[in-house]
């Protein structure tokens, strides 16, 4: 029991003194490493501690301690979730059915039905519904019973992999006839905003189950050969947290992407008038390994997203949204973080216009670089020479469109940020790349971080007409 004269102190300066002791929570700190199932997992426990005093003081520091809170799937099923209400699979299969018509109906009539462990694939991501639906009624029940729901403020969703001996091309193709998950990750973040509104959310998970919790189109072709790309880790937040909103009813579920690339209309990425996106895809390595690796894609979902920030009209009109779904236009910083990555597959020309900050890092954190390039098992056949080569080639690439004397229209960026700066042996190469964004339109205020000063004079592109 907690002794002595703070005890007497009033529950709000309790409150003000422990907020003082909060530190960065460890999915903030493990951010722009390579993702894996330990980004929740942290050395300090002051928090916790301090709620093992007394049931006062736990009571105190609830809104603190479940402030960054996290949801992982991929739980054993529990005995009590029979006794109570389940993902409702035939008003999914209803809605499976009825979606056939929208998307691509040629292209599932050749698809032949695959198995799982014996199973179909309807029966199989079926339990993988319900246990969608079970796992969050019971995260929402404790968040209820410890008037927990406006504490909330960033909301984790973690899981490996589903059904691992399962491959398509494009997952989403079957959503309309056999993967109840698709809608049933559409129903979990409906639920999710019904209930409470953290301004953050971040999903952590293999990049086939990345798409399935997003309702993204992905392209699985190439994934073989990103055989160390294990997670890949989304983030998106919102500023202003008074313009989050409650979700829609479930009937405006429209949860198919209607092709490759795009985005459904139901997907997280639509619920909310996001400010911030933040993707970060893990390891390259191994598939520098690989013949003509530079003619293969990651399994990524940026390409689903770009048009998304960048609609085309005709693409709106043809598949249209449901009332309350958003666009990614309200989208001010876009941050992406790979190892290594392939140059091609960096082009981000069509976000550039539509963002304000652009924030870069491409190369091992410092901490991790000693495990990564130092293990032959990690390196396999990779030539470092060649990585390091397409690192400072993504550099180039990614500024080209921005630089003082290229400009083109470009000019809503208002800045620039590359991370991988800090690493001393990189800086005179990154120094020498970053040249051309100079004065007078850029300044770089601190290593990396170059800020607009001005657009571009008229007489800088005098010399371009003739």
């Amino acid at each position: 029991m907690a002794t002595g004269e703070i005890t007497r102190l009033p529950e709000e300066l309790l409150l003000a003194i422990f907020d003082q002791l909060e530190g960065p929570a460890p999915s903030e700190i493990k951010a722009r490493l390579e993702p894996n199932l330990t980004l929740t997992s942290g050395t300090d426990l002051t928090y916790k501690s301090i709620s093992r005093v007394c049931k006062r003081w736990r009571r105190i520091i609830s809104p603190l301690l479940f402030r960054y809170s996290r949801l992982q799937l991929d739980v054993a099923p529990r005995p009590e979730w029979r006794d109570r209400g389940s993902f409702d699979a035939s008003t999914s299969q209803d809605a499976l059915d009825g979606a056939v018509g929208a998307v691509e109906v040629a292209e599932y009539a050749k698809i032949h039905p695959p198995t799982y462990n014996g199973r179909s694939l309807g029966e199989a991501s079926l339990q993988w519904a319900q246990r969608f639906h079970h796992t969050l009624e019971d995260c929402l029940a404790f968040v209820a019973t410890n008037n927990l729901s406006s504490s909330i403020q960033s909301f984790i969703l973690l899981t490996d992999r589903m059904l691992p001996g399962f491959n398509d091309r494009y997952p989403h193709r079957l959503a309309a006839t056999q993967d109840h998950r698709y809608r049933a990750a559409a129903l979990l973040w409906q639920r999710l905003y019904s209930a409470i509104r953290p301004q953050t959310v971040k999903v952590l998970a293999p990049p086939p189950e990345l798409a399935i919790l997003t309702n993204c189109a992905i392209d699985l072709f190439g994934e073989w050969a990103f055989s160390d790309m294990d997670f890949h880790l989304l983030t998106i937040s919102v500023d202003d947290p008074n313009a989050l909103h409650p979700s829609l009813d479930s009937s405006e579920l429209n949860y198919i992407p209607p092709q490759y690339p795009s985005i459904a209309p139901s997907s997280i990425l639509k619920l909310q008038p996001w400010t911030h996106l933040s993707l970060n895809e893990g390891s390259f390595l191994k598939a520098y390994g690989t013949y003509e690796y530079f003619e293969r894609g990651p399994p990524s979902l940026i390409y689903s997203i770009k048009p998304v920030i960048n609609p085309k009209p005709s693409t709106q009109l043809r598949h249209g949204h449901p009332p309350g779904s958003i666009d990614l236009q309200s989208l001010k910083s876009f941050t992406y973080t790979a190892i290594l990555p392939f140059a091609t597959h960096l082009d981000f020309r069509t976000l550039i216009p539509h963002l304000d900050e652009l924030d870069i890092k491409l190369a091992p954190d410092p901490s991790e670089q000693e495990n990564l390039l130092g293990d032959k098992e990690r390196v396999g056949h990779a030539e470092l020479e060649d990585c390091w080569q397409e690192f400072f080639t993504a550099y180039r690439f990614i500024t080209r469109p921005f630089r003082t004397f290229d400009m083109n229209g470009t000019l809503k960026l208002k800045k620039f940020v590359c991370r991988d700066v800090k690493i001393c042996a990189l800086q005179e190469e990154l120094d020498e790349e970053f040249t051309p964004l100079c004065l007078p339109c850029w300044a770089e205020m601190e290593p990396g971080v170059f800020v607009r000063q001005m657009e571009v004079p008229d007489r800088y592109f005098e010399g371009d007409v003739e």
